[in-house]
């Protein structure tokens, strides 16, 4: 078993969850965040189409499993997910229309990546995942599975069930602002040893505020993209005229 294994021993011991790469001041205030107060369903979903890589190569009931897990988690804050499977070889790229061309508007990208890869990335040993902000309609959230399998199973939850909760965390932080962290709950900066496990699965939701965030900041982007749209339309229209 890896450092990142035999970190967790105790009660006490953390496991750190990555925060992101860029600086972002964030959407939420303080005072705000703290409140963690579950949200249940609401009106006015919004859904995200997210490109699924998966890079570690998990069997597909797992991968499924874990895509539902997430799904959960991210509907109580009113936030819905479609996924897409994504190849990993560039020459399978023709066979997966979904999969090219630029992301823009509500479309993200979810990256699964193996240990090496996460060697490479991760900012600690510790980290289960990370995000970048949103770059020029690319936003990308990274889930280092090698690393929560190793911690997984005993006392502590199934992989495809961190996984999971993993994937919700990342995606929630990319879509609130990669600046952002909590005192509690599932954005919280570190998860305790039992929040690992299955017992305090209804305690690992976004609270009211993060919810609301999220949901701002989507309609944002999907406000952009369409005035992005309709600009390339026109320019479009006055080349042709």
């Amino acid at each position: 078993m890896n450092n990142t294994a035999n970190t967790v021993k105790s009660a006490s011991v953390m496991v750190k969850l990555a925060v992101g790469l860029a600086a972002l001041a964030t959407t939420i205030s303080p005072t705000a965040a703290g409140a963690q107060t579950p949200v249940g369903n609401e009106r006015g979903n919004t859904t995200i189409t997210l490109r699924v890589y998966d890079y570690a190569h998990l069997k597909q009931k797992k991968l499924q499993a874990a895509e539902e897990e997430a799904a959960r988690i991210l509907a109580k804050a009113g936030v819905l997910l479609h996924w897409v499977e994504c190849p990993t070889q560039h020459q399978d790229g023709e066979q997966y229309n979904a999969c090219t061309g630029a992301t823009q508007g509500t479309n993200y990208t979810l990256r699964l990546l193996s240990s090496s890869m996460a060697a490479v990335e991760a900012k600690t040993q510790q980290s289960l995942g990370s995000v970048t902000d949103c770059v020029q309609g690319t936003c990308i959230a990274s889930v280092y599975y090698d690393r929560i399998d190793d911690i997984s199973g005993g006392d502590r939850a199934p992989s495809y069930v961190l996984t999971g909760r993993v994937m919700a965390r990342e995606i929630g932080q990319l879509l609130i602002g990669v600046a952002y962290q909590s005192q509690s709950g599932i954005m919280s900066a570190s998860w305790t040893y039992r929040q690992l496990g299955m017992a305090d699965s209804a305690k690992l939701v976004f609270s009211s505020s993060e919810a609301s965030a999220m949901r701002a900041r989507l309609a944002e982007r999907e406000l952009a993209a369409a005035t992005n749209l309709a600009k390339e339309s026109n320019g479009q229209l006055s080349q042709n005229q």
